[in-house]
C-alpha cells in the first residue's frame, strides 16, 4: 500500500490529520508530529492577549 501523502510503498499506519483520516508512513507520520509538538504550542502563547 502507498503512502497517501508521500507516495511510497511501506509499512503504513492510520492517522487523522485535520480530522481526515490517512494512511502515512513512518517519515510522514514524523513529519506530522514535529509540526504539531510542542513549538506549535509555544506560538500559542506568545500570541497578543488582545488577539
Amino acid at each position: 500500500m502507498n503512502c497517501e501523502k508521500c507516495g511510497v510503498d511501506a509499512p503504513l499506519a492510520h492517522r487523522d490529520v485535520d480530522g481526515f483520516p490517512y494512511y502515512l508512513c513512518e517519515a510522514c507520520i514524523s513529519g506530522w508530529d514535529a509540526v504539531r509538538g510542542p513549538s506549535a504550542d509555544a506560538a500559542e502563547e506568545a500570541r497578543s492577549p488582545a488577539r
